[in-house]
C-alpha cells in the first residue's frame, strides 16, 4: 500500500514536471530597437468565444535587453499581452514554445483631446482656437494634490503663490494681470468671491473628472470678470455596471495624514458617484495645523435618449491655524497667537437639464 502511494506522488510529480514549459520573449519597437520595461502578461486563451480569464498566469516587466522569461508554466497554449508607454498593446497566442519569441509593437495612435472651456462645448484642442491647458483625472490622481492650488502651478502661464504655510491664501496670477481678474467654474457654476477674489489653497480636486485652464484673452468669452484665466473643474461621472469602489489612504511628517473614497456606478438610465476626501496636517509650530474635508455627490438621470437630468452638490470645510509672525530666521521674536485661526465653510448645489435636438442644437437649463 505504501508503496504505490510514492509511486503515486513521484507519477503525479513527474507529469506535473513534464507539463510545465518555459516562455521566452524579446520586445522590439517598429524599428527594431529593444524596449525596456514593457509589462507582459501571460494568461489563458479565450474558449468558447469568451473573455480570456482575468487571473494572470505571470506578469513581469522587460529587462534593459528587452527580454522577458516565465519558467514552470503550467497551461499550454498562452494569452500574452504585452503594454508599453506610447505604444499600442499588443496580443498574441502562443502555443508550446521552444525558442525565443519575438513581439513587434506598433506607436500608439495620437492621442486627441477635447476641450470644454474655449467654446462651450466639446472640440478638438488643435480647433479651439485658445490657450486651453487640460489636466485629465489621471493626471491629477498621479499628482494628488491637497487642494487646487498644488495643480495649477504645474501648468504654463500660471503663477501661483500661497501666502504663509498651507492653507494660506493662494493666490493666481496669469500674464500680468491681478488675482481677481480670474473666473473659477466648477461643475458649471461660478464660485468666486465678490470682488472676484478666490483661494485655490482651500478648492479640494478629490474625484475630479478633469480641469482646464483656459488663459489670454479668449477667456474674456465668460465675462468682465475673466479679464486673464478661467479655471474649469467637473466632477466625475459614474459609468461603470458593476459598483466602482476607490478609497486610499496616506501620510507624512508633522501629523500629516490624508484619507479618501467614493462610489460610482450605473445602472440604465441612472448614474451615481458618491464621494469624499479628508486631509489634515498638524504643521510645524504651534497653532499651525490644517485640515480640508470633501464630501459630494452626482446623480444623473437619463429622461430619454435627448433629455438628461443631472444634479452635484459638493460641501467643503476646512480650517487653518494663524500662529502670526513671530518666528523669524528661527528666532522667536513675540509669542505666537494659539487661538486664531481661518474657517471656511463651503456648499455647493446644482441641477442641470440638457436637451439634445437632433438638428444638433443643445439646450441647457441650469439652477444653482
Amino acid at each position: 500500500m505504501r508503496f504505490f502511494l510514492v509511486f503515486e506522488i513521484l507519477l503525479t510529480f513527474f507529469v506535473a514536471a513534464a507539463s510545465a514549459s518555459d516562455l521566452k520573449l524579446k520586445v522590439l519597437d517598429p524599428q527594431g530597437a529593444v524596449v525596456t520595461g514593457a509589462q507582459v502578461t501571460v494568461e489563458r486563451p479565450a474558449s468558447n468565444g469568451q473573455s480570456s480569464s482575468r487571473s494572470p498566469l505571470a506578469v513581469q516587466n522587460t529587462s534593459a535587453e528587452g527580454l522577458v522569461e516565465f519558467h514552470n508554466l503550467t497551461s499550454e497554449p498562452y494569452r500574452v499581452r504585452v503594454l508599453a508607454k506610447g505604444f499600442a498593446s499588443h496580443e498574441l497566442d502562443v502555443q508550446s514554445v521552444t525558442e525565443l519569441v519575438t513581439v513587434r509593437l506598433k506607436l500608439a495612435p495620437a492621442a486627441e483631446t477635447v476641450v470644454v472651456t474655449a467654446t462651450r462645448y466639446p472640440v478638438p484642442g488643435e480647433l479651439a482656437g485658445s490657450q486651453v491647458e487640460p489636466l485629465s483625472g489621471e493626471e491629477l490622481r498621479t499628482m494628488q494634490p491637497a487642494a487646487a492650488n498644488d495643480a495649477l502651478r504645474f501648468l504654463p502661464g500660471a503663477i501661483v503663490n500661497t501666502a504663509g504655510q498651507r492653507g494660506g491664501l493662494a493666490s493666481l496670477f496669469v500674464r500680468g494681470g491681478d488675482s481677481t481678474y480670474n473666473k473659477v467654474i466648477v461643475d458649471g457654476v461660478t464660485i468666486n468671491e465678490p470682488g472676484g477674489t478666490f483661494d485655490f489653497g482651500n478648492l479640494p480636486l478629490n474625484d475630479a473628472d478633469h480641469l482646464e485652464f483656459l488663459r489670454g484673452s479668449q477667456s474674456t468669452f465668460y465675462g468682465s470678470d475673466a479679464m486673464t484665466s478661467v479655471v474649469q473643474i467637473w466632477t466625475r461621472n459614474g459609468s461603470t455596471p458593476i459598483p466602482e469602489l476607490r478609497f486610499g489612504a496616506d501620510g507624512g511628517n508633522f501629523g500629516t495624514a490624508n484619507g479618501y473614497a467614493s462610489l460610482a456606478g450605473a445602472h440604465g438610465r441612472f448614474d451615481y458617484n458618491f464621494f469624499g476626501d479628508q486631509f489634515n496636517t498638524q504643521g510645524q509650530g504651534i497653532n499651525d495645523a490644517y485640515s480640508n474635508s470633501l464630501q459630494g455627490a452626482n446623480v444623473g438621470f437619463a429622461l430619454t435618449n435627448e433629455i438628461t437630468l443631472r444634479s452635484r452638490f459638493r460641501h467643503s470645510n476646512s480650517f487653518t491655524g494663524l500662529p502670526g509672525e513671530w518666528d523669524f530666521n528661527g528666532q522667536a521674536l513675540e509669542s505666537p497667537d494659539p487661538s486664531e485661526h481661518k474657517q471656511l465653510n463651503n456648499f455647493l448645489g446644482s441641477t442641470d437639464l440638457t436637451i439634445i435636438q437632433p438638428s444638433g442644437w443643445q439646450h441647457r437649463f441650469s439652477g444653482f
